[in-house]
């Protein structure tokens, strides 16, 4: 192998037997060394053969921009999650979770902590992934001398989450069209249109993501709301209730799903959050805003 890239010490772009561009990592594997030096096999310890030529570049991006023991520490984790999965993550996961760690690790050290908004919903439906996350913070602080923060775990179960679904297509296919058949029973109970760009929206998406994943790869979620805090919930947010209950009708219908009570709860209060930053829109710019708002006391509910 001969190198056509320098990134790093430890890790380089070269070629396969095949001509294909494979990036190399190795303990000083380019120290000393120039473009166009030959290396030896026996000095990589890890190679990466990214099938996307896009994914490649944009690795190769990354990699250039940061310390290769955030790639160490990704491995480590990536590698972990396999075994305990027992099943191959999508390639996009080298990009996306070396990219979360650097960027996590970058903020902690800086003071800055972001809050999860998923943590609970997260630890009660992905037990194993959150489980491979908490391990993935023992492994960061361990090779980073710092503390992350539980909701940290939650933000690397999403990436875990997204790895699984990218691999199987299909899938990917049908949890797009769930969610596009959900957003539309809440623009047509609720007569609203989205601003896709809201973060309420995103949080949203987010959930049914998650939501329409459970569905269609047929885990059930254990029922463990209690009632008082159900009708709590119910009260306090009664239209955005009863969009809950057309989507369940339209889950039951289509994918022969019930969704219980836990669900409900989490879906009423996704779908009241959004719709309230509709009212917030309305207060503040009226009617007269590029996307028509519907004030929620017009709301009506058939």
């Amino acid at each position: 192998m001969f190198i056509k890239k320098i990134f790093n010490n430890n890790v380089v772009l070269t070629e396969n037997e095949a001509g294909r561009e494979i990036i190399v990592m190795g303990r000083g594997i380019a120290f000393s060394r120039r473009v166009g030096e030959k290396i030896s096999s026996s000095d990589v310890e890890r190679t990466y053969t990214l099938s996307s030529k896009g994914m490649m570049e944009k690795f190769q991006e990354l990699v250039a921009s940061i310390s290769s023991e955030y790639l160490k520490t990704s491995n480590e984790i990536i590698d972990y999650a396999q075994s305990f999965l027992e099943c191959k993550l999508n390639e996009s996961i080298y990009v996306s979770l070396t990219d979360h760690i650097h960027m996590a690790v970058y903020r902690i050290r800086n003071g800055i902590e972001i809050r999860s908004m998923f943590l609970m919903e997260i630890q009660k439906f992905y037990e194993k992934e959150f489980l491979i996350s908490l391990k993935a913070l023992e492994i960061i602080n361990r090779n980073f001398n710092v503390e992350m923060p539980e909701d940290e775990a939650a933000f690397i179960t999403m990436h875990i989450i997204d790895a699984q679904t990218e691999f199987n297509v299909p899938i990917a296919n049908k949890i797009m069209q769930m969610i596009h058949e959900i957003t539309n029973v809440i623009r047509m109970v609720c007569k609203v249109e989205f601003d896709k760009n809201s973060l309420p929206y995103y949080r949203l998406v987010t959930h049914l993501k998650f939501f329409a994943k459970r569905i269609l790869t047929e885990q059930e979620s254990a029922d463990e709301i209690e009632d008082e805090m159900s009708l709590m919930v119910q009260k306090k947010y009664p239209k955005a209730y009863v969009c809950a209950e057309k989507i369940a009708e339209l889950i039951f219908t289509k994918y022969r799903y019930k969704i219980n009570s836990d669900e409900k709860f989490y879906l009423t209060i996704h779908v009241a959050k959004v719709i309230s930053k509709i009212l917030e829109e309305v207060k503040i710019y009226g009617r007269n805003k590029k996307i028509c708002w519907y004030h929620l006391s017009h709301i009506k509910f058939s």
